[in-house]
């Protein structure tokens, strides 16, 4: 099952479209909320307003902004062809600590940055911790005294050699050199990834797009499993989400988080889109041969009364996308720029 509509989570002035999610719970309360969540708005593709934000909640379902904190948490670049996206959270000792990814556009450089607070929420300013070139949804474990991070590196001329990579240490400022992983999910290249410490081992959700499609559609999500830190492999076959027939997420199934309880019940926050290029952050829970979603609704068409008052757009999406896909180059030169959307990292 897919969640029906996406949660109900208020950022800028009117926005309650956004992606990259990640969530941590401390049950002890960190500023007084057991939830934590960061995010990017993504108002109709525009990375303008990609930019790391914070929200808390008490039940993973109710999300709230927290007084004191910066909405958003960091401002867009200056430089217009530079955004951010793929924010992470990490609890440890007291400390909250976002990491986010900023990108030039026409390069494909890419740096990791870094800021924290206490409970006071009075927040670093954002640092510098590695710089790259490709690298994408950065991710990270604590075992101990070592801190363990993740990321996809894509290869922009070859996307089937795109690969996971580890490295690890004490802290953000010092993670070794990197090893690549074993990840394989065949007829898919991985895209985004949530790893996440499970008894001796580790779990993972990672978005993948079939071989032969673009990044901007059709991608799917798997769940995989790990004895050590380097190599993964599918719990199952078939993705535990996909897009769906009809929806707000029928076009792709975005970066997700997850959390696993005690009982082995899974709560899984995933961002999605549809073909009107409309973002949105899903929640389901249960196990993951039978994820359900937890809100409820007056009637059957409270959830989908929102995707039908825009389904023209949503019809002109889903054209514009199968035009691009299967119309020769020739005549795809002859067809203005602008009459299609950009590519989304």
């Amino acid at each position: 099952m897919n969640a029906r509509a996406p949660l109900k989570i208020l950022a800028l002035e009117n926005c309650w479209e956004h992606a990259h999610p990640d969530v941590v719970f401390v049950p002890e309360c960190f500023a007084g909320y057991e939830y934590w969540m960061v995010f990017t708005p993504y108002p109709l593709m525009n990375d303008r307003y990609e930019n790391p934000t914070i929200r808390a909640s008490h039940d993973g379902i109710n999300w709230q902004r927290v007084h004191g904190t910066p909405d958003p948490l960091v401002p867009p670049p200056d430089a217009r062809e530079m955004h951010h996206a793929d924010p992470e959270l990490i609890y440890n000792s007291g400390y909250l600590h976002v990491v986010y990814a900023t990108i030039h556009r026409r390069t494909d450089e890419i740096t990791f940055n870094s800021m924290s607070c206490t409970n006071d929420l009075h927040w670093s300013k954002p640092e510098i911790f590695h710089r790259d070139v490709g690298a994408v949804s950065p991710t990270y474990q604590i075992d101990g005294d070592v801190l363990h991070e993740w990321f996809i590196r894509l290869n922009e001329n070859d996307l089937t050699r795109s690969e996971l990579v580890h490295r690890y240490g004490p802290d953000l400022a010092s993670l070794g050199d990197e090893s690549k992983c074993h990840l394989d999910i065949p007829g898919y290249v991985a895209w985004h990834v949530d790893v996440l410490k499970v008894g001796s081992g580790y779990e993972a959700l990672i978005t993948a797009f079939p071989v032969g499609c673009d990044q901007t559609a059709r991608t799917r999500l798997f769940h995989l499993k790990s004895k050590d830190e380097f190599s993964f492999t599918l719990t199952n076959k078939n993705p535990i989400i996909k897009p769906s027939l009809f929806g707000w997420d029928n076009r792709m199934i975005y970066r997700s988080s997850f959390l696993k309880d005690s009982d082995g019940s899974y709560r899984i926050w995933y961002s999605a889109a549809s073909w009107g290029s409309h973002f949105g952050i899903g929640l389901l829970e249960g196990s993951l041969d039978s994820l359900n979603e937890t809100t409820t609704y007056p009637n059957a068409l409270a959830p989908v009364l929102p995707y039908l008052e825009r389904l023209p757009g949503e019809l002109e999406g889903r054209l514009r996308y199968e035009l691009r896909r299967h119309l020769p180059s020739r005549i795809l030169s002859h067809i203005p720029t602008m009459f299609f959307k950009h590519q989304q990292r």
